[in-house]
């Protein structure tokens, strides 16, 4: 993965506003400090979680394992989504004989609910052929507690052993953790400083994607060398370079960002960015918006709004080089109208991406590269923890804490107080 930009300006004065806290990150990788608000920095190469969760794998994996159940809501699964589709989960209604599959219970709307309790009732046989993780990181969150109690009463009257088939993963000590240990079900637990937003590479993300089948230590290897790569004053440091500039066209008006994927399996990536940023931005009346769009469907709903319409955004472009064999007619249906004979559809896909990249420029809107040589796990891996450190540095440079999101925890208090109503 590299990224290709363009640094038009002197930047002398943010990069040195931001070295100091680059030092600070530095040192909490090295001392493995995961009492530091930063701890999620050191998740990439700690083989203390890497072994524990690889052990919960072995002690629950099978060879008849088919569906992959993640009970959880924000940091929680969206991570998680957004590599799994990445991967295989976007097109999983394509291909209905391809296994593992994940399942996230991520709402708690009945319709959809019933849906899957539905599909679970003609579809699953045996307890082996399913692993249910439920994740709250506080341990108290309504919408999982709510999802679990639905599934598991569910499955209590057709799989005897349904409690071999569940792993909570939680805060250490949590009342979660507590009822879990109670009723015999098996935990994995989340480092105390480390935010749900921030903790894809905890067991929150590695037990169920490694139960997928999903190379889990390619993508740590990913995360963990352009974590490293982050830190040094290179100009291959993406992530100082995109927080200044995002910072730079936020101080300048531009206060929404557009992750604009030319891949729609992608998507996901771009939901859990919305998250990333949303809740680590979003505070003392500032922040930036963030938006997600998706080449070539939005060319033809949202281009005419990003060039046409207010110089309020900066964009985000993100596209593979990897070729797909796939390849239109030599001798077209539509005659009169093809002038793509022969051409294979990566080709047409990276002139569209380049014309947007083309009129981005002509249009003077700040825009960036993110350049995948293949989506893998590998350069997912890369991708997350460089939109993860971006973001502490942006945050250090608006002067915001990166971690916390009090007014997140508004509607829950307000929630929790109706339903303890009489």
């Amino acid at each position: 993965m590299k990224i290709i930009y363009s640094k038009n300006r002197d930047w002398e004065a943010e990069e040195s506003q931001l070295a100091p806290y680059i030092a600070h990150c530095r040192e909490v990788i090295r001392s493995r400090d995961f009492e530091s608000l930063e701890a999620s920095l050191c998740l990439p190469s700690d083989n203390q979680t890497l072994t524990q969760v690889l052990g919960m794998v072995k002690k629950k994996n099978t060879a008849t394992l088919k569906y992959v159940i993640v009970v959880g809501i924000g940091g929680s699964n969206l991570g998680t989504k957004s590599i799994y589709d990445a991967l295989s989960g976007s097109i999983d209604q394509l291909t209905p004989d391809r296994f593992p599959k994940m399942f996230f219970l991520d709402t708690i709307d009945p319709k959809v609910n019933m849906a899957f309790l539905n599909y679970a009732k003609n579809n699953f046989k045996t307890e082996d052929e399913f692993i249910i993780s439920i994740i709250s990181k506080s341990g108290g969150t309504t919408e999982p507690l709510v999802n679990a109690e639905i599934l598991l009463a569910d499955f209590a009257t057709h799989f005897p052993k349904w409690k071999d088939r569940c792993v909570i993963i939680t805060d250490s000590n949590s009342k979660l953790e507590q009822e879990g240990k109670r009723l015999g079900i098996d935990v994995l637990s989340i480092p105390k400083k480390v935010g749900g937003r921030y903790s894809v590479f905890s067991a929150v993300g590695l037990f169920p994607l490694a139960m997928a089948q999903i190379d889990i230590k390619s993508l740590l290897k990913g995360a963990e060398e352009m974590r490293d790569q982050c830190m040094t004053d290179s100009p291959e440091n993406y992530a100082r370079f995109s927080s200044i500039f995002q910072y730079l066209n936020w101080k300048a008006g531009k206060n929404i960002h557009n992750s604009f994927f030319f891949h729609p399996e992608l998507e996901s990536m771009g939901k859990w960015y919305r998250q990333l940023m949303g809740e680590s931005l979003g505070k003392e009346q500032m922040g930036i918006t963030p938006i997600v769009s998706v080449g070539s469907v939005d060319h033809h709903s949202m281009v005419q709004l990003y060039w046409g319409g207010p110089k309020d955004k900066t964009t985000e472009l993100v596209y593979s080089l990897k070729p797909q064999e796939y390849t239109v007619p030599e001798k077209p249906l539509f005659a009169a109208l093809s002038t793509t004979e022969g051409r294979q559809v990566s080709d047409i896909m990276q002139a569209i991406q380049k014309g947007t990249a083309i009129a981005y420029e002509k249009q003077k809107e700040p825009y960036f590269e993110v350049v995948f040589d293949e989506i893998n796990e590998y350069e997912l891996g890369q991708y997350l923890q460089y939109k993860m450190v971006e973001m502490v540095y942006l945050a250090n440079l608006m002067g915001i804490n990166a971690f916390d999101q009090p007014q997140v925890e508004l509607y829950k208090i307000e929630t929790k107080k109706i339903l303890a109503e009489k």
